[in-house]
């Protein structure tokens, strides 16, 4: 972009109606002609090139970094304004988008072993009240939600959790309460 298209994004310029329109659609044509470009910069752009980037004076350079981690965070946005599919969410699509493009950034000696990308985004009482729902109501659960559950304190293990007994059964609580019917037979 341009450091008048810059401007224009961080409201340091105004422009009239029909300006701002043609500037919107200049800055959505470079950023997409930028984005098509990553395709030559992943797979052509020789190592030494790529050193130089991402090192100033032999150190560093945090301003490259801090520069992807926008750019992550532009493709996270693109992301979520794409149309969802059934069982297909935004973080659905942002965990394949960073899975595929770490796999196209490999060179020929590697390739990925493992990937887990535990992302939960949303309002947080939401996640919360999600959570603790299924706690109470002793659906099956995966071991990031009970973590979840348990670093932000959302439970409070006095209620749900009861010391044993003697017996090793919960204190309070009948023998027959426990088992369940196929118990008896």
């Amino acid at each position: 972009m341009t450091t008048d298209d810059r401007d224009y994004l961080a409201g340091r310029k105004n422009l009239q109606s029909d300006s701002a329109r043609n500037a919107r659609k200049r800055i959505r044509d470079r950023v997409r002609n930028g984005l098509y470009d990553f395709e030559y910069l992943a797979a052509e752009l020789e190592e030494r090139d790529v050193t130089q980037l991402v090192t100033e004076s032999g150190e560093t350079n945090t301003q490259a970094f801090d520069a992807a981690e926008n750019a992550i965070a532009f493709i996270y946005r693109m992301c979520a304004y794409a149309p969802d599919s059934p069982g297909y969410s935004t973080n659905d699509r942002f965990r394949d988008v960073l899975q595929n493009g770490i796999e196209k950034g490999l060179d020929d000696r590697h390739e990925v072993l493992d990937f887990n990308l535990d992302l939960h985004c949303g309002l947080p009482r939401e996640a919360r009240n999600r959570l603790l729902r299924k706690a109470y109501q002793g659906e099956d659960m995966t071991l990031a939600e009970l973590r979840e559950l348990l670093e932000n304190d959302y439970l409070d293990d006095s209620y749900i959790f009861r010391p044993l007994g003697e017996d090793g059964l919960p204190k309070d609580v009948e023998p027959q309460d426990v088992l369940s019917h196929d118990d008896f037979r």
